[in-house]
């Protein structure tokens, strides 16, 4: 049982290496070219890019109808290659909603022509990307992650080049879009060819409505959560646009680009404790309690060490950027406060998942991109981009943590563990046997 488990800790680990360099392969790519292009093009066109962005971000919560934490519940009781190929169908009809809903913005809004050849763009982009989600989705679950890593860092390497080849030709931001959509078309090919390899042809089997609607079904209380949780995230940047200038946008996006450092952490670790928290919850509740609280605690943990380093490092690196980006830094050091929340709480979703309380995921969201919308419309207003940045803060801390003792015994449970994972003796202890 111990070498068995020892091997699993291993592999996980393995997992989370290759997940967390990707992010920081990823986030380092994207400082650099964050820093030339804004500077490049000044914070009126990036605002602008990075409105599209949001507006886009809003759309794709037709995407969150297909949950990845569901479809890995999946595996292993029907036919593998069945299910990807199913996963794969669902969400190229989810991206077709999107599309549509895209269209009909396009022909409302009052913005000029670049603007919309951007949005649409995006919207090809954000379908390519998803023309892969089932691949991924299976190599994550079998911890096999570095098979889409390799993949993604080949073609973000290549975009990475292109831009700046755009940036030095003087071409217009809409070919930033352009060449985004191109790298997606590399990765999701790439991605593609090792998948054949391995596992022989993407169609393995014949369209099940019946296992599409079950997936469904059980991702609509999660989708309603994540539409909700991208709502909030992101209405910030819509309101700012309407509410005071594209240009302001710029400027906060470039802060919540920041926060990208020190969220690195959190979608590698739990992706990939993820299976074996879903074993352990089946096999041994009192091992499932031990292990969520030490990831827990890791993670809380992480967080904090990644908060000091950046307070030390931000304020040098930021020099490189024009000085009308020079309200970056101090929203920045306002909207990290939240990123504890984040952190402390990225066990929670999957933990409710197991147990079928998605119910409580979708209350407790949906009650606080309310409350952000309400936050933001007040705060914006007396305190411009910090206000954006205090009512997101507020937000989190209420929805990732506040309102679980309002959601009957598990939910006071999960608030329990959220507590007691500050403690860092089960940080400690996860590097020891009991």
């Amino acid at each position: 049982m111990t070498t068995m488990y020892n091997n699993g800790l291993t592999k996980t680990i393995k997992n989370i290496f290759w997940m967390l360099f990707d992010k920081v392969f990823i986030l380092l790519i994207n400082l650099v070219l964050t820093v030339k292009v804004a500077n490049h093009y000044g914070k009126s066109a990036y605002g602008t890019y990075q409105y599209a962005l949001s507006i886009i971000a809003l759309m794709e919560i037709s995407l969150a109808f297909l949950d990845p934490r569901v479809l890995k519940k999946s595996y292993d009781c029907e036919d593998n290659g069945e299910i990807v190929w199913n996963a794969t169908i669902t969400r190229v009809v989810l991206s077709a909603v999107m599309l549509i809903c895209n269209l009909i913005y396009c022909f409302i809004t009052p913005e000029g022509r670049e603007y919309k050849v951007l949005m649409m763009l995006l919207t090809v982009n954000s379908i390519v990307i998803g023309l892969r989600f089932g691949m991924a989705n299976r190599y994550e679950y079998i911890l096999q992650s570095r098979k889409t890593i390799i993949s993604s860092n080949i073609s973000i390497t290549v975009a990475a080049v292109l831009q700046l080849i755009a940036i030095s030709r003087e071409m217009p931001i809409v070919a930033i879009a352009g060449i985004n959509l191109f790298s997606s078309f590399i990765c999701f090919l790439l991605i593609w060819k090792q998948y054949v390899n391995q596992f022989g042809r993407l169609k393995q089997g014949e369209l099940k409505p019946e296992f599409i609607k079950s997936l469904l079904q059980q991702s609509f209380p999660l989708a309603l959560a994540t539409s909700c949780s991208i709502i909030y995230s992101r209405c910030d940047s819509v309101m700012i646009g309407n509410m005071l200038s594209k240009d302001d946008v710029g400027v906060y996006s470039l802060a919540l680009k920041l926060i990208g450092i020190v969220l690195i952490g959190v979608g590698p670790i739990r992706e990939s404790v993820y299976p074996k928290l879903l074993y352990l919850y089946e096999k041994d509740k009192a091992e499932y309690e031990k292990l969520y609280l030490q990831i827990t605690s890791v993670m809380t943990w992480l967080y904090i060490a990644g908060v000091l380093v950046s307070f030390i490092i931000l304020p040098y690196a930021l020099l490189v950027l024009k000085p009308e980006y020079i309200e970056v830094f101090p929203i920045y050091r306002v909207y990290v406060l939240g990123t504890f929340f984040v952190y402390n709480a990225a066990l929670r979703a999957g933990h409710f998942t197991m147990i079928n309380r998605g119910s409580i995921m979708v209350t407790s969201t949906t009650l606080s991109m309310l409350l952000n919308v309400l936050l933001n419309l007040s705060c914006i207003y007396f305190w411009g981009l910090y206000g954006a940045a205090i009512a997101t803060v507020v937000t989190q801390g209420a929805s990732l943590m506040l309102s679980n003792v309002f959601f009957g015994k598990e939910g006071r449970e999960v608030f329990k563990w959220q507590i007691r994972a500050i403690n860092p003796k089960w940080m400690i202890s996860i590097f020891f046997k009991n």
